[in-house]
């Protein structure tokens, strides 16, 4: 199923004030009452010196949250669209659902996001909602197409997964989301505590033993120079000189990461080594760049581009 993302500007809403005393239809014989604050409605459903039809409402609200669920007024909104306009919501979850099976696309993960937080709006309790948010947001800010925003996006990954540890404070898979957040932020104690009751309540196990192999490595200070996040912010720089064509910026920032090693060697992902491939072609250094790229395909062997690189070099 092929879903192109429809996003929502601003200025294609109008906001109306309804006017006192407003309700709206729930039910045969049941109506709620509609709080005096401005209401986004689509422009092309404004009539002047019309008050709007219920349908508009309920479609305004719907895609108005949609893409800004942080907008002033949203619990207010969130409450209105749950109780007048349930099968809104029912087609809410239904999406969520296909934007699961998707493949990780930064577009799709936002707009998985903001649905995500209409529902924790409606039920700002729910700690499956609430760790969703927060592993979408983690899931984010490992695609290296986002590292320019990768302090913010982990930032705001550690703010949903702690939500919902104060709803269910011993969820293993909710504190391993937190330790690792906590480890590529420098927050090593912090981490080896998450790890520790982790390991404390798994059964012996390949799990079992990487836990301890993390917390010992902490214990015994064999932790990166700088932390993780540093070094992908590192990365989300050089991609943010390479697109503007300062090549030799952009190389220099990858060979120094490479050159510690550590991110590449705890967090290994093609997509660093193919980078770090095009940022020695750029410098005219081809066998390093292609010495790159045949990494890259070690740890993806499907990587078409670095697989193009290569037998352009080839050829």
């Amino acid at each position: 199923m092929n879903k192109t993302v429809k996003t929502f500007e601003q200025n294609e809403f109008d906001f109306w004030m309804p006017p006192e005393g407003m309700t709206l239809t729930i039910g045969e014989d049941a109506e709620i009452d509609v709080p005096q604050i401005p209401l986004p409605i689509h422009l092309k459903d404004m009539e002047e010196g019309k008050q709007p039809s219920e349908r508009a409402i309920g479609e305004g609200l719907n895609t108005y949250l949609r893409s800004f669920p942080d907008c002033p007024h949203a619990p207010d909104y969130a409450r209105i669209l749950k109780e007048a306009y349930p099968f809104h919501v029912s087609d809410l979850g239904s999406e969520i659902i296909i934007l699961d099976v998707k493949e990780v696309e930064p577009e799709f993960v936002r707009e998985k996001i903001n649905m995500l937080k209409v529902l924790a709006l409606m039920e700002p309790e729910n700690f499956g909602v609430l760790q969703n948010i927060g592993m979408a947001y983690y899931e984010l800010a490992m695609v290296y197409s986002e590292l320019g925003d990768v302090r913010q996006l982990m930032g705001q990954a550690r703010l949903w997964l702690e939500k919902a540890r104060r709803v269910c404070n011993d969820d293993l898979q909710n504190l391993n989301y937190l330790a690792q957040i906590c480890y590529f932020s420098g927050g090593y104690p912090q981490a080896k505590l998450y790890w520790r009751i982790i390991s404390d309540a798994l059964e012996e196990g390949e799990a079992k033993d990487e836990l301890r192999s993390r917390i010992d490595r902490i214990e015994s200070e064999d932790l990166p120079g700088q932390p993780l996040l540093d070094r992908l912010e590192q990365v989300g720089v050089a991609m943010s000189c390479y697109s503007n064509e300062k090549y030799a910026d952009a190389c220099a920032i990858m060979e120094e990461v490479a050159a510690d090693g550590r991110l590449p060697q705890e967090l290994p992902n093609a997509e660093f080594f193919y980078f770090l491939g095009l940022c020695r072609k750029q410098d005219g250094r081809q066998d390093d760049a292609a010495q790159a790229f045949a990494r890259t395909l070690e740890i993806d062997p499907q990587h078409k581009a670095a697989q193009d690189e290569i037998a352009a070099k080839e050829a």
